[in-house]
């Protein structure tokens, strides 16, 4: 079974052991990640490659590993007070395309790393903050049965989220 990871093609050499590992994890449980700049390689836009590699997955999982650390500026006018550690952008690209397509979800991210897809509540998917420098970090007894349940709604074909519309048959639908 396919799966899309949202992941950087560069990561720290801190976190490259426990991706690693994670990576073979997802091997033992019979799945092929597929990430653009890893397993797949751009010959057009990286965003139609991207929708070209999720239309043949059956989930996505999107890491948020540190790739951006803001000490000083300001947010909304704000000055920012304590560091703040961001993923890359494209985390947040892949993981509405993931959510428009209606796939299962599984959201990890690097302890401190925040905002965009990495907030709770911005999606109807539980999110796993992890410590991403333990390279045991995905053999975690918390982490393995949401791994699970999200495999199972893979394999179903059923997403995390359901946002289910009742139409009544008896009133006009807007065409547009």
């Amino acid at each position: 079974m396919q799966i899309f990871v949202s992941r950087p093609t560069w990561v720290s050499s801190e976190f490259e052991e426990g991706l690693n590992i994670f990576l073979m994890n997802l091997a033992n449980m019979g799945l092929t990640p597929r990430t653009l700049g890893s397993t797949d390689y751009p010959s057009k836009a990286p965003l139609d490659e991207v929708l070209e590699i999720m239309e043949q997955c059956q989930g996505a999982i999107i890491l948020g590993y540190p790739q951006l650390k803001i000490d000083s500026g300001l947010i909304k006018d704000s000055i920012i007070k304590n560091p703040i550690t961001l993923p890359t952008e494209w985390n947040h690209i892949e993981a509405a395309l993931a959510y428009s397509k209606s796939l299962p979800i599984m959201v990890l991210h690097h302890k401190g790393v925040s905002r965009g897809v990495f907030d709770r509540g911005v999606m109807n998917a539980f999110i796993h903050e992890v410590d991403f420098s333990k390279p045991s970090w995905c053999m975690a007894p918390e982490l393995n049965g949401a791994f699970q349940k999200w495999k199972s709604n893979c394999e179903l074909g059923s997403p995390n989220f359901r946002s289910v519309a009742k139409v009544d048959p008896s009133k006009p639908l807007c065409p547009n």
